[in-house]
């Protein structure tokens, strides 16, 4: 038996020496090592060997183990180590050139740096920020807020509809989660919902197919018109750093009543009338 492990790990060694991949090392590997291999049908007579047989059987056994294992490990750091060494020729790596200094990731979109402004003014007036879904359900969107289907109102809103799926859209308003919030949460409560809305519109200078909104839901006891206009007075305040001069007018919504539509004097010329106005 000794010149048979002999012989195996004989074998091993010169196979392991001509090859030149690390797959075809694995190969190997399996070939010799695996629960089908060389080594395995080898030991497959030890159970009909004497006791002292079998020890020696045993110790020479697992000496050419550990010796083609140790063989295979040496083999694959060395082509790995090649492996890399090809790499670092063909790909031109410059170990020395300096790292690219941190910090230079480009800087906050516009529209977030104000995104994140209103978020943290409303919560220092105690309001929750929510975040909802950008698809929905034309009931959670359109029915819930009493615009059904064969409302007016849905005209104006250019929806864009899913392709296979007429009851599913993607918001043209962050008004649905009003709907969401009130199913959500127990009274009293002070919830704004900042997102991205979607219209099928035409863009030009003063339409955008995705724009931005930020929908405010206040329920309370005692709660009157006179909050609406403090809390977005003071929002105003917050983005622009002065007082605002706002008034109100009627608006139609067909989810609220009354219905109000916010507008403030122009702060370059506080209302006298400029190109900006």
């Amino acid at each position: 038996m000794e010149n048979t492990h002999e012989q195996l790990q004989k074998q091993a060694h010169d196979a392991i020496v001509h090859v030149t991949t690390v797959d075809a090392l694995e190969v190997l590997r399996v070939d010799f090592l695996g629960r089908k291999g060389k080594l395995a049908a080898l030991k497959a007579g030890l159970q009909d060997m004497e006791a002292d047989a079998r020890k020696e059987f045993g110790k020479a056994f697992n000496a050419c183990k550990d010796a083609i294992e140790q063989e295979l490990q040496t083999k694959q750091k060395e082509l790995e180590r090649k492996q890399w060494d090809d790499i670092a020729k063909t790909e031109w790596i410059d170990v020395t050139e300096p790292a690219i200094t941190p910090g230079h990731g480009g800087h906050e979109h516009p529209l977030y740096v104000v995104q994140d402004e209103l978020e943290d003014l409303a919560r220092s007036m105690g309001f929750v920020v929510m975040d909802g879904p950008e698809l929905e359900s034309d009931y959670t969107h359109f029915e819930a807020l009493n615009i059904p289907a064969h409302h007016p109102a849905r005209d104006g809103f250019d929806t864009f509809y899913i392709n296979g799926k007429p009851n599913w859209l993607l918001r043209a308003q962050t008004s649905s989660m009003q709907t969401r919030a009130l199913r959500g949460f127990e009274p009293p409560l002070r919830v704004i919902v900042p997102g991205k809305t979607y219209r099928n519109e035409a863009t030009d200078a003063s339409h955008e197919h995705t724009f931005h909104q930020l929908e405010g839901v206040m329920v309370d006891k005692e709660v009157t018109i006179g909050h609406l206009v403090a809390v977005m007075k003071q929002l105003l305040k917050g983005i622009f750093g002065q007082e605002v001069n706002v008034r109100l007018r009627p608006g139609y919504f067909p989810f609220v009543e009354p219905g109000f539509e916010m507008d403030f004097a122009c702060l370059l010329c506080e209302g006298d009338g400029c190109s900006v106005c």
